[in-house]
């Protein structure tokens, strides 16, 4: 459908005023401002959590936590300077060669900042001129508009979104599928675990404080990632943390951190570590699993109702498969850099008790990255405590509250009316 430059600019301006009008709506119903002599303090939130801002003459002079945030995060005080960084665009700009030569600039040149500065009417020509020529010369497949990603909280600071509306009003494009964060989690895991898991609610804390006897944090760093969420974070998790905190010291659960490095959660619960050699983790599970199996500590009952494909699986474990290769404790020991006895214990701990495994999704960005979360999953079933409460696998508990329990039924008011009908 051809499309005029009117048209799209009038599509983009109306889009910027809803935008615009939207923010100033929210921000007068939620600010509830105080005025003294002093300045203004105005309300606000981000990724890091809610804050309040002490503004004097247009110009942001401190920043604090909101008060009703128990457990805010230092990442706050970096919120001042990020509004007045000089690396920030303030306005359009271009680079030179490009301006001059458009398509046939010299792309060497790209990082050099050699930039110009041009009028906002000048860069939306240069912005409709060239999804002109990029359409017309190689059709929407020459043009890719689906970087999206981080943004401020609340979809009228969405920059991506914006972006996207712009484009859609010009024609179609090359969009993305899935995230950087949980690429490859949410590709495997719908086959393995029926859902794409990383996103997911997962079990609740109350529930893992009162029945896990073992939590595994398996390249995972709630302390440092909880600080963190996609809308305006509340931290509510660390309620539950400095309740995991206590139950380590009196011996109620144990909690161990599978990584390379000594993470801020395991200072913090003062926990076991267990070193691994960096992207080994799949070698340690196999030996796990290896352990497991041939000392009859996995769930046999669990499997055969619940899994598909467990032989198949044991068989490559076993060195039935067609490497020949049995991925024992002793075959896993220099490649994972944990001592094959060491393994043995970790799998009968693992098998001791209910057992709680909490994976981070920094495991799974790398080459092969679904391998991890995959044999977790095996792992997890071997155990056969998936479904039970303490028990199981998750893939998101480090990450935007999740693991807290809703305070209240979402569909409280339909849910009335269904009881009522099913008393009736």
């Amino acid at each position: 459908m051809a499309i005029s430059r009117r048209f799209f600019l009038k599509g983009l301006a109306a889009s910027s005023a809803a935008a615009l009008i939207g923010q100033s709506v929210l921000v007068r119903s939620a600010q509830a401002a105080t005025v003294s002599s002093a300045g203004t303090w105005r309300t606000a939130g981000s990724h890091w959590g809610a804050m309040k801002a002490l503004v004097k003459g247009g110009v942001v002079e401190q920043i604090k936590p909101f008060e009703r945030d128990k457990y805010p995060s230092d990442m706050l005080n970096g919120i001042k300077g990020l509004i007045y960084n000089p690396s920030r665009i303030r306005y359009p700009m271009a680079r030179l060669d490009w301006l001059k030569n458009r398509e046939h600039s010299d792309r060497k040149q790209r990082g050099d900042n050699r930039f110009v500065r041009v009028t906002w009417d000048e860069a939306l020509d240069l912005f409709y001129e060239e999804l002109e020529r990029v359409q017309t010369t190689y059709g929407p497949s020459g043009l890719y508009a689906g970087a999206t990603g981080w943004r401020q909280t609340g979809q009228f600071h969405s920059c991506g979104s914006h972006m996207q509306r712009g484009v859609n009003l010009h024609g179609n494009f090359v969009d993305k599928v899935g995230d950087y964060s949980t690429g490859a989690g949410q590709v495997i895991l719908p086959y393995v675990m029926g859902s794409t898991e990383v996103y997911d609610q997962g079990t609740s804390w109350p529930l893992i404080l009162e029945h896990s006897d073992t939590i595994v944090l398996w390249a995972n760093d709630l302390y440092k990632n909880l600080q963190v969420g996609w809308n305006c974070e509340t931290h509510g998790s660390y309620e539950y943390l400095a309740e995991l905190k206590d139950k380590i010291a009196s011996g109620d659960i144990t909690v161990i951190s599978v990584d390379p490095v000594q993470s801020k959660t395991q200072q913090y619960l003062n926990c076991e570590q267990q070193y691994i050699n960096p992207q080994s983790d799949v070698a340690f599970m196999l030996a796990l699993a290896h352990t497991l199996y041939t000392e009859q500590l996995h769930d046999e009952p669990f499997l055969n109702t619940y899994t598909l494909g467990f032989e198949p699986f044991m068989a490559y474990v076993l060195g039935n498969a067609d490497d020949q290769l049995e991925k024992t404790p002793e075959w896993a020991m220099p490649i994972c850099g944990v001592d094959a006895e060491r393994i043995r214990e970790f799998a009968r701990l693992l098998a001791s008790g209910r057992t709680q495994i909490i994976f981070g999704w920094a495991i799974q960005r790398q080459q092969h990255g679904e391998q991890p979360y995959w044999a977790g999953a095996v792992l997890a079933a071997m155990l056969g405590q998936i479904g039970l409460p303490g028990g199981g696998i998750s893939y998101a508990h480090h990450y935007s509250g999740i693991g807290i329990p809703p305070r209240a039924p979402v569909y409280r008011g339909v849910s009335k009316k269904l009881r009522a009908r099913k008393r009736a």
